[in-house]
């Protein structure tokens, strides 16, 4: 049963939750039973949860990638070295896991340099993914490959599709495990036939991505953490 603050009053006629700083308040009239209220509870179980998930994330204010030193790439740690050198660039070490960010002593403003290296090397690596699979499964669905890939920033979608065909992905998504970025191409390829979501869409996107309400919640609750800046 979930941990729960109970506050009753007798000018309220119906059962509310507010989920607070990761606590849950119910505010109840007098006139309904306990029993009643926790068995509504039961049922609002998994938004409740997300929601707390959401909340102690937030609360924990991750630092940046450059003032911890790691940064995530497809939900696996990645050490991030910064460095001086001749010019700016990037650099991944796979062996070590290691990617080195060197930055030219003429460049005045560092850590902005920094985090663009950083932001370049993510789109690179989204891209070159997003690229190979959304090949593979144009194929599965029998699509046609859409007329345009972009990544970009979004703040409050993952990804976008237009009516010429164009699809868009979270710049984020790069920080997220590939069988979650797996669902949101599927997501995006689904939309080059149903322009909505529709039945028939979600239809589509289950036969080819059966875990998709797996994926979409492993986004509500996690989506916050994979902000980098």
């Amino acid at each position: 049963m979930l941990d729960y603050t109970l506050k009753r009053s007798k000018r309220r006629k119906t059962v509310a939750i507010k989920v607070a700083q990761q606590q849950l308040t119910v505010y109840a009239p007098h006139f309904v039973p306990l029993g009643d209220i926790e068995s509504w509870l039961v049922s609002k179980k998994d938004w409740v949860q997300a929601q707390i998930a959401k909340q102690t994330s937030q609360a924990q204010m991750q630092q940046l990638p450059l003032e911890t030193g790691v940064i995530n790439l497809f939900n696996q740690p990645l050490a991030i070295k910064l460095n001086k050198g001749k010019s700016s660039h990037w650099q991944q070490n796979e062996r070590s896991s290691e990617l080195s960010l060197s930055v030219s002593s003429r460049v005045k403003n560092t850590e902005s340099k920094y985090l663009s290296l950083l932001e370049d090397f993510l789109h690179h690596k989204l891209e070159s993914y997003l690229e190979m699979r959304i090949h593979d499964y144009c194929l599965k669905m029998q699509e046609a490959l859409p007329e345009q890939l972009k990544v970009q920033h979004y703040k409050r979608r993952w990804g976008s599709c237009n009516q010429r065909r164009e699809l868009t992905f979270n710049l984020h998504l790069a920080c997220a495990p590939t069988w979650v970025i797996d669902y949101v191409i599927v997501h995006e390829l689904a939309h080059l036939k149903y322009m909505n979501h529709s039945s028939v869409f979600w239809q589509r996107v289950s036969r080819f991505y059966p875990d998709y309400k797996k994926a979409s919640q492993w986004l509500k609750v996690n989506g916050s953490q994979l902000r980098w800046q």
